[in-house]
């Protein structure tokens, strides 16, 4: 295809259930891009592979030999090649060192490494792939990084992150999203829940209900108690149990960093889960910021290339 400016890089972020390309001039200015549902989720492994290969066949036979880094879960078991975790505190520099590279087809192909927390405190080793990306993003764009006590990336699974000036310190992963849409399609839950248009005020009660009763197992059939016996209609319940689902999420997350310290939130998400979210960190005094998750993606894939030197360094133009 023709470009207007020659790229010098392609950048991936290729997650479950979408990917996103991005076109590099050497500046590291966006010059095109594009998005198609051909995540893991739907075409795992080479079939994936040879999937995005063919909706990118116009860049790459164009560019025949600039690189291409990708990041998210490509990396994956479910992806093209497992690329390892690195370990917290993880700087720029760390997920640079450690991408996965390979020469294919006489371009060079890397992967950008997932990022994995250990919490002796939760028992376990939490991890992340996509998001340490755009982490890189919002740390480049100084000093919007620094104004944030804690980021959110809001979705299926939820990602609580503090960064520690330029590095991923901390994160922990709460499955509100996958918990909303098992109890809505495979839970008696379920069928007291009708799809409506938002309802602020029933998602504020539920984001309340969960701050004055802390038993949410005994809340969740408490769903279903209240459609069936009439008090609320299933057009409410169904923001009711959203409200339900973030207030526990969110007072268990504000709770493990010392609630009173928090004072903003950076949320990094589609416009409709940051809204949700701000809204409940409105209910209990947090302020929040949403961030724009794709610019900071394509920010993040340009500064990790930098910095394993796939591409020269070249003053960055980015696009407010």
């Amino acid at each position: 295809m023709p470009w207007s400016t020659p790229p010098v890089l392609f950048g991936l972020d290729w997650g479950s259930t979408h990917i996103r390309a991005f076109a590099f001039a050497k500046s590291g200015e966006v010059i095109a891009q594009q998005d198609a549902a051909l995540g893991v989720s739907h075409y795992a492994g080479l079939a994936g592979v040879t999937k995005v290969k063919e909706w990118l066949a116009s860049w790459l036979q164009a560019s025949p030999a600039i690189p291409v880094i990708a990041c998210g879960m490509v990396g994956s078991a479910s992806g093209w090649k497992v690329a390892p975790y690195v370990s917290t505190p993880a700087p720029t520099s760390a997920l640079a060192n450690g991408l996965l590279r390979w020469q294919e087809g006489g371009r060079e192909w890397a992967i950008v490494p997932g990022v994995s927390h250990f919490s002796a405190q939760d028992g376990f080793t939490d991890v992340m792939r996509g998001e340490e990306t755009q982490l890189v993003g919002l740390i480049a764009s100084q000093p919007a990084s620094h104004a944030l006590d804690l980021i959110l990336t809001p979705g299926t699974h939820n990602k609580w992150i503090r960064l520690d000036g330029e590095e991923i310190a901390y994160l922990a992963t709460y499955m509100t999203g996958e918990m909303f849409a098992l109890l809505k399609q495979h839970s008696l839950v379920g069928a007291v829940l009708v799809d409506s248009p938002w309802d602020e005020s029933a998602f504020i009660d539920g984001v309340n209900t969960a701050t004055k009763h802390p038993d949410w197992l005994h809340q969740l059939f408490g769903v279903r108690a209240r459609g069936v016996s009439k008090q609320m209609s299933g057009d409410a319940l169904t923001h009711w149990l959203s409200g339900l689902l973030i207030g526990y999420e969110v007072h268990a997350a504000l709770n493990a960093h010392r609630h009173n310290t928090i004072k903003t939130v950076g949320l990094l998400g589609s416009q409709s889960l940051c809204q949700r979210y701000q809204c409940a960190l409105s209910a209990l005094s947090i302020q929040s910021v949403c961030l724009d998750g794709d610019a900071f993606a394509a920010r993040g894939l340009w500064e990790i290339a930098l910095s394993a030197q796939l591409v020269s360094h070249q003053p960055l133009i980015m696009n407010s």
